[in-house]
């Protein structure tokens, strides 16, 4: 990979995402150290988010939500980071093709959503990493915690690659030490007043 990262500036568009999903204005900014990883891996669909939010309370007063995935949503990992549930040592076997972000133009500012309770994902579970299939029934659902994770929001700036496509929504898990974890993104998925939907 010889290519260098399309970062571009998105601290009104974060604004907007928080404010529109807090529904309060956005009072602080805070600089993290990291940025976009470089190479992920599709490793399945999303089916679900839980996650605690102030959302709709005083500051400081979190409720836990869950966004049960209405359209088809892809999720990309970064390499070791799914982990055995009831053994966090063990490495989950993952099946599904990397994905280059180099060329991806993603934003330098994003919108801090809420606390990670879980995500409630179907792997792969057969087929080649060309041609990945994913599991029947509770074949490959497999549930994903994260001590400190964060769900944040971005925008994906097609628009700035090609004038006639969309920007797009994606959700990110994250820890702020580790910076971004897991990408779920979704023709449909968006950020609304009344939480994560599509």
């Amino acid at each position: 990979m010889t290519g260098r990262a399309r970062i571009y500036e998105a601290e009104e568009m974060a604004r907007n995402m928080r404010r529109t999903f807090t529904d309060k204005p956005v009072t602080g900014r805070k600089e993290l150290p990291f940025t976009w990883p470089r190479l992920m891996r599709h490793v399945g669909s999303n089916e679900g988010v839980a996650y605690s939010s102030d959302k709709w309370k005083k500051d400081g007063e979190y409720e836990l939500y869950k966004h049960i995935a209405e359209s088809k949503n892809r999720v990309l990992v970064l390499d070791g980071f799914l982990r055995d549930f009831d053994d966090p040592s063990k490495p989950w076997p993952a099946i599904g093709p990397y994905v280059d972000l180099t060329d991806v133009p993603l934003p330098k500012h994003f919108a801090f959503l809420a606390y990670l309770e879980e995500v409630n994902l179907r792997l792969h579970t057969h087929g080649t990493d060309a041609a990945p299939k994913l599991g029947d029934g509770d074949d490959g659902y497999v549930k994903v915690a994260l001590k400190h994770g964060l769900v944040g929001g971005a925008t994906i700036r097609w628009d700035l690659m090609d004038p006639r496509a969309k920007p797009q929504t994606v959700l990110f898990v994250y820890t702020e030490a580790d910076g971004p974890l897991m990408l779920i993104e979704g023709e449909k998925l968006d950020v609304e007043k009344d939480g994560i939907v599509g």
